[in-house]
């Protein structure tokens, strides 16, 4: 991999000093990460991607463990907004499913990846949310340049991969195909050179925000690590047994009856507007 242009180191190198004031933060316990959960639970149900289960949660196994960051803010008292980014690791990524011979490709190229998924958003307006959008991924970047990732990855519907090339300089990767995971609906895979590309003079609206406004490491340094003893009996646990066969240590196959107060239906009304977005950078 080629080494970092000179202005990029000095990103790196200021991030921790450098002060910001951020709407979004990283989940650091178990209730805030089953919270942003429930919300891509609720929206994708509702859009039907995915299919409804006892559990109100939706994740997969690759974005279980320390190597995750799950971001989200707030509208009222409740998550608005939410993504999880998580670093490539021994379960590898999500995206590993569908384009696991071009990600390996990268792999072999010595580059370090990150995938970005699991967005959703409350609200239907696409207009409000694009801000919380921008939000987002400015802690997606900043996590990728502590966690020295070469890529970000990301997959997404064929239609708005446009947003994510004009207003971050990603490139299509590979051919668009369909995706298990959200009821093979269609998919094509995007790539970011985020050192590469962050090493240019001009720089695409949505990269330009993040560069401008750092995230300091600290921010970083109380996400929920995901261990074994925090997961035991939680919805997540209960959700990947039941999905996955992954055992994190649920004691019954069922729902237990102490979470059921926790899950509720989706609200009437909310909204599917970040898979919805159609804005012009």
């Amino acid at each position: 991999m080629p080494e970092p242009a000179d202005d990029v180191r000095a990103i790196r190198a200021n991030l921790d000093v450098r002060s910001s004031e951020p709407t979004c933060s990283c989940a650091s316990s178990l209730e805030e990460v089953e919270a942003a959960w429930q919300l891509v639970y609720d929206r994708y149900s509702e859009m039907g991607l995915i299919e409804e289960n006892v559990f109100s949660i939706h994740t997969a196994p690759t974005a279980v463990g320390s190597h995750a960051c799950v971001i989200s803010g707030p509208i009222g008292p409740d998550v608005g907004y939410t993504m999880t980014l998580f670093r490539d690791n021994p379960k590898g990524l999500a995206l590993d499913s569908v384009y696991g011979a071009y990600l390996d490709d990268l792999r072999a190229q010595g580059r370090r990846l990150m995938e970005v998924g699991m967005l959703a958003d409350r609200r239907r307006n696409a207009s409000r949310s694009i801000g919380a959008l921008f939000s987002m991924m400015r802690w997606a970047v900043h996590f990728g340049l502590h966690c020295d990732i070469s890529d970000i990855v990301i997959g997404v519907h064929p239609r708005h991969a446009q947003f994510y090339i004009r207003c971050y300089g990603f490139e299509e990767y590979a051919p668009a195909t369909t995706y298990a995971l959200v009821r093979d609906n269609p998919v094509v895979l995007l790539r970011l050179r985020l050192s590469e590309v962050l090493s240019n003079d001009v720089l695409p609206r949505g990269l330009a925000d993040a560069r401008d406004n750092p995230i300091p490491r600290s921010a970083f340094a109380d996400r929920f690590e995901f261990e074994t003893n925090q997961l035991r009996d939680s919805r997540i646990a209960h959700f990947l047994q039941a999905r996955y066969q992954v055992d994190l240590g649920a004691t019954s196959p069922t729902l237990p009856s102490k979470l059921s107060a926790l899950v509720e239906p989706a609200a009437e009304g909310e909204s599917e507007a970040l898979l919805e977005l159609e804005v012009a950078c």
